[in-house]
């Protein structure tokens, strides 16, 4: 997102279990202390220790199953917050998960949100754990807006937390996804582009990075420009999602990436998979089977109480609306209903048929 008005300059409020976390605070990441919901617990208990990983687990030679590792203090389910390097990872791990051997899915928010208005959004929280996956949602250090993603110093600390989780939940490696919206979006494509080695899928939204005015105006920088110094080292199916009304991310930034996407991998005709008077949903394919998907709606979010023009700067099928906020959020999301999908589940079934060959 672009700079907006000031919103509610730190504010991290956990919503949904009344926390709040201190935005420049590395108190969670002390030796042997965590963080969850209130609670401190020992981080050297070990569940499941019987369990053996796949051979391809990103696990250390000699690891039984899931362990703490690093900041990862708990590998217990439930749901954690977990704090590392002045990042607080909101984390939910089902029972079976907490035995090894899940997918993994990184939701990332964007400008003044945080983990727990990402999920009002999303739902992946409910949504993913039934299906297999562990969801991870960071929030993002605090600034004079609200949390804000710094590209240069906050990627390699969620890069490094993500591979932390891979080795300490015993992560299927061929099912490790990343989504996010507007700041997350961008940071998406950025970690497609530096690591698609890793990912068997990803989906970003609305993507710009706030920190760049270029990434908002034209001509546009794009977060993955998929150029030969800079592109994927590996083609990786996309489900992007861009608001054609979008106030803030021009829809002719969206549709640059998209167009770069299709010329760098030599996608094919495209298909029309679902649409309506609101949204099209077009899938286009390679030669080689690669799928790359790019979903363009008309919805647009309900008035915010700061009059930014959001307009199309949403996600269909969220709950953050005023009704059902964070105390204290003045910005929200989530695309007014009704809405013709929930991109929850949109996403995670994305998600579902693309593993890793």
């Amino acid at each position: 997102m672009t700079a907006l008005p000031s919103a509610d300059a730190g504010s991290t409020a956990d919503d949904d279990a009344g926390l709040a976390f201190d935005a420049g605070s590395d108190a969670g990441t002390d030796a042997g202390l965590q963080v969850d919901a209130g609670h401190f617990i020992d981080s050297g208990t070990m569940v499941d220790a019987g369990l053996t990983p796949d051979a391809g687990s990103p696990v250390d030679a000699g690891v039984s199953g899931p362990m703490p590792v690093g900041c990862v203090t708990t590998v217990a389910a439930g749901h954690h917050a977990l704090r590392c390097d002045g990042i607080t990872w909101e984390l939910e791990l089902s029972a079976a998960c907490a035995r090894g051997g899940c997918g993994l899915i990184v939701d990332v928010h964007g400008l003044t949100m945080n983990g727990n208005s990402q999920d009002k959004s999303t739902r992946l929280r409910s949504l993913g754990p039934p299906r297999g996956f562990v969801i991870a949602q960071p929030t993002a250090p605090s600034s004079a807006l609200g949390p804000s993603w710094t590209p240069g110093s906050d990627d390699p600390k969620v890069w490094a937390f993500l591979q932390q989780l891979q080795r300490a939940l015993v992560i299927d490696p061929k099912r490790v996804h990343m989504t996010g919206f507007s700041q997350g979006g961008a940071m998406t494509w950025r970690m497609l582009c530096a690591h698609a080695d890793v990912f068997a899928s990803v989906a970003p939204i609305a993507a710009a990075d706030a920190q760049s005015l270029s990434s908002n105006t034209a001509p546009f920088v794009l977060d993955c420009p998929f150029t030969a110094a800079r592109s994927p080292s590996r083609e990786v199916p996309v489900l992007q999602m861009h608001g054609a009304s979008d106030g803030l991310v021009p829809i002719a930034k969206g549709q640059q990436q998209r167009d770069a996407v299709i010329a760098a991998w030599s996608l094919g005709t495209p298909t029309v998979v679902s649409s309506d008077a609101q949204h099209t949903r077009t899938r286009y394919t390679s030669s080689s089977g690669l799928v790359f998907e790019y979903l363009e709606h008309t919805y647009a979010v309900t008035t915010p109480y700061v009059p930014v023009p959001l307009v199309g700067h949403c996600i269909p099928g969220g709950n953050d609306l005023r009704a059902n906020g964070a105390l204290g959020q003045t910005m929200f999301f989530s695309c007014a209903p009704p809405n013709a999908f929930v991109w929850g589940e949109v996403v995670l079934q994305f998600f579902v048929d693309h593993p890793k060959p």
